[in-house]
């Protein structure tokens, strides 16, 4: 009789275990998750994530373990999660075009992918992307059949805007279709929500001469109530994507514009100055005369005349508006580990800024001048980097190759054994610091040029 109720007792247990089950990630490599999809014809769901991904973490802790969640997707698909920076999950990314994470994948049982969704959201949202998913399975009309419709209906808004989204879940560009389908609108209309969700799917590939960043800067007051200073984000990753352009392209005046578009932009610490887009854009292009050139205004008129009080009373501001405001709404939302990591952030957001450009551009000399007296100026750069954040190891580095590169070899070997022990306390990698000490010991080359 006891052994009966201890069956009974069991059954019950493993019953509640197995209801409350989340989504169960299967084991093994890509390989035989496909194999697995194709013995059972069952389409295969793939949570693609990092390790330094918060909002990957907060959908493991909170969302994937629900009951509801699991009993959806384990009994419609195969399940997998992979880390998109290891084993499989590098191909996978590359291969489904991954650019943000966390991804979601939806993949049919041939490997051909039918739908993605991405980003954190609650428990009833992630069950609607696989009834979206599904849908988009089973959507009778291929993509080809989609173009050659849209020959046809290219001034029908609303077949503009489905052939938009069928495109953004394949991670297909959009940028010349989503101009159209905003010229098509009012401008009232041009703000909506379903405007917006293509924006942030989108953001990656604006540029500031199209009609997606025009309509940006003409309806601010439409976007702000919706997105607040967000709207922003979006015009400055247009403005990077026209400058990274102007780079590939060597294109002086895509670059004017490109400054243009960023001097309308509102002023905020972490604002790129017109002078450090010039020098970025001739260091990209190789002209080592003009780079040398607005570098050195850059450096001279903008980084090196800020006061180290200055800045330390600009970042104590910014913490306290920080802890009174903006905390406060955070809290619940992110764990506290990457609370007081924002915290951090923002208590040296500034001095953060001015130290890294400072040894960037020092370092970008050490790499590519030879000329003495523009390492002079680099070396100074470099010193001060280093009165704003002294016990920067990386920072320590830049000077020492800058003194022996200048010829100064007993200071660089006592200024690059200086990072090498900072490192060491910090935990981080030194093998670099070592190999450039043995070869400063020597007298050998730290520099390729």
């Amino acid at each position: 009789m006891i052994k009966k109720q201890l069956i009974i007792i069991a059954s019950f247990l493993f019953s509640i275990s197995g209801f409350s089950q989340g989504i169960e990630f299967e084991p093994g490599s890509w390989k035989e998750v496909l194999e697995k999809a194709q013995q059972t014809n069952k389409p295969i769901f793939v949570d693609v994530y990092t390790s330094w991904c918060g909002p990957c973490k907060k959908m493991s802790k909170d969302i994937f373990p629900l009951a509801e969640v699991g009993k959806v997707y384990n009994e419609n698909l195969i399940c997998y999660q992979v880390d998109a920076e290891k084993g499989d999950g590098i191909e996978i990314a590359k291969k489904y075009e991954v650019k943000s994470f966390p991804t979601y994948l939806f993949i049919k049982v041939d490997g051909t992918l039918f739908s993605r969704a991405v980003g954190s959201m609650e428990a009833e949202k992630f069950i609607s992307v696989y009834k979206t998913a599904l849908a988009d399975m089973n959507d009778p009309k291929s993509l080809s059949e989609w173009g050659k419709e849209y020959l046809v209906k290219k001034n029908d808004s609303k077949f503009l805007l489905d052939y938009i989204n069928k495109l953004l879940k394949l991670g297909k560009p959009i940028t010349q279709l989503f101009d159209e389908y905003l010229a098509l609108l009012p401008n009232d209309q041009r703000a909506s929500n379903e405007i917006i969700e293509i924006y942030q799917k989108e953001s990656p590939n604006i540029k500031i001469n199209s009609l997606a960043f025009k309509n940006l800067q003409d309806n601010k007051t439409l976007f702000f109530p919706k997105l607040g200073g967000y709207v922003y984000v979006f015009m400055i990753s247009a403005i990077d994507n026209s400058f990274k352009q102007a780079c590939r392209n060597k294109d002086e005046q895509l670059l004017q514009q490109v400054v243009d578009a960023n001097e309308k932009l509102p002023r905020t610490p972490q604002s790129k100055l017109k002078e450090e887009l010039y020098m970025n854009y001739y260091k990209n292009t190789n002209d080592s005369d003009k780079y040398i050139s607005n570098a050195t205004i850059y450096c001279d008129t903008s980084l090196m005349t800020v006061s180290l009080d200055s800045i330390a009373k600009a970042d104590k501001k910014a913490l306290q508006l920080f802890e009174t405001s903006q905390s406060k709404e955070l809290v619940g939302k992110i764990d506290s580990t990457q609370l007081a990591q924002l915290k951090n952030y923002m208590a040296h957001a500034l001095r953060n800024k001015y130290s890294e450009a400072l040894n960037e551009v020092a370092w970008g000399f050490f790499e590519k001048i030879t000329d003495a007296r523009s390492l002079e100026n680099a070396l100074r750069w470099s010193k001060r980097s280093l009165e704003i954040s002294p016990d920067n190891h990386l920072f320590i580095d830049t000077y020492a190759n800058l003194l022996y590169k200048l010829g100064r070899n007993e200071e660089a070997i006592i200024k690059e054994t200086e990072a090498l022990n900072i490192a060491r306390i910090a935990n981080s990698n030194i093998k670099v610091y070592e190999n450039t000490l043995v070869k400063m010991k020597a007298g050998e080359k730290t520099y390729k040029n």
